[in-house]
């Protein structure tokens, strides 16, 4: 499974091509959106950075997303990866964190444009693809 942060999934629904070039380097897999991220979108929506209201960009996530929940047992990882993060000297944002929790809590990938979270070490304890649009 491949779980999006919001900068992919919000530039997917915009439409944007390297998003779009992207994931089509992981059609074979599920796609999952946190909780979490999926708000984000919804937020986005709403002060105007993604086309659409909250309720098309459900409808687009819902019909060919996973919305995976944010739980008390992913705020426990979310600290456990922080702190592997930090041991390694690359802290995280704690919405970061969290997010990033939802992928490991699944056996996922995390697609992220993060660039933080590129790093070997960050990699070592997180299997994350590089989303780089810039």
């Amino acid at each position: 499974m491949l779980v999006l942060d919001n900068n992919l999934l919000s530039d997917y629904l915009d439409g944007t091509d390297d998003a779009r070039r992207f994931l089509q380097r992981y059609e074979q897999e599920a796609w999952g959106v946190p909780a979490i991220v999926l708000y984000e979108a919804y937020m986005g929506a709403v002060h105007g950075y993604i086309d659409g209201t909250p309720d098309a960009i459900r409808r687009a996530v819902t019909s060919s997303m996973d919305v995976l929940d944010v739980t008390a047992r992913t705020a426990d990882e979310a600290a456990s990866l922080q702190s592997e993060l930090l041991d390694r000297g690359v802290p995280a944002d704690h919405p970061d964190a969290l997010i990033a929790a939802v992928a490991r809590e699944h056996g996922a990938t995390f697609a992220t444009a993060e660039k933080h979270f590129w790093d070997d070490e960050v990699q070592s304890v997180l299997s994350v693809a590089e989303y780089d649009p810039y």
